[in-house]
């Protein structure tokens, strides 16, 4: 919302075209994961930095999301409940320990086994609370977001419950963002600033570097 603001406040009537961008359906109904271009559209020619193309990991060699998986699991903890965002890369954590999890969707795993597949907010309120649990996410490649972009099951109820955090980027990815923060949009100001600080972002086995989240507002708006 404050995105759209400032770009109404700019607004001088110039517009420029862009491209609109997403998951292919049908091409992930055959099991493979790709953008699809659907068309494009008008948009405000405006200095305040709108939504880059989303990015995958499609591009990144297998062996390396493969070790950030294994990295992961080696840190898991008896007894921790661990929801895992979507994306391949935390689906990779999925692979490793055997466990049934979905691409797109958010899953809950324990001791290395699946408790809840696909769930809603709702159902991860349910399965987090009065239990000691860590959320692990990836980035959007491109972009930055941790949180509020195919990800808004896990919203500021549930973050509130959450007691760690396991972000997993390749370094390919991060470099690719040329020095930009990591970005959190989870429509809650206060849960935005609470996540902001410094994070160490997972990007091979016993491989991590400290990167920098902002809530999304400050980073487009500030």
């Amino acid at each position: 919302p404050a995105a759209a603001g400032h770009a109404a406040a700019e607004f001088a009537g110039d517009t420029t075209e862009a491209e609109v961008v997403d998951l292919d359906e049908q091409g992930y109904r055959e099991g493979r994961v790709g953008p699809r271009l659907y068309g494009t559209l008008t948009v405000p020619a405006v200095r305040v930095r709108l939504s880059g193309r989303k990015t995958g990991s499609s591009g990144a060699a297998p062996e390396s999301i493969e070790a950030i998986a294994r990295e992961v699991v080696a840190r898991m903890r008896p007894g921790v409940r661990y929801i895992l965002g979507p994306g391949t890369t935390t689906h990779a954590v999925g692979r490793a320990l055997g466990a049934e999890s979905t691409l797109l969707g958010v899953d809950v795993v324990a001791d290395g086994v699946p408790i809840g597949v696909d769930l809603s907010e709702r159902a991860l309120l349910d399965l987090v609370e009065g239990h000691e649990t860590d959320a692990v996410v990836s980035v959007i490649g491109g972009q930055g977001f941790v949180f509020g972009r195919g990800n808004q099951q896990i919203s500021p109820s549930v973050l509130a419950r959450v007691h760690g955090l396991t972000v997993l980027a390749t370094r390919t990815k991060l470099a690719a963002l040329g020095g930009r923060p990591l970005l959190a949009d989870t429509g809650d100001p206060a849960t935005d600033a609470r996540l902001s600080g410094f994070v160490r972002v997972v990007t091979g086995y016993r491989e991590s570097v400290p990167y920098r989240i902002v809530p999304a507002s400050e980073e487009c708006c500030g």
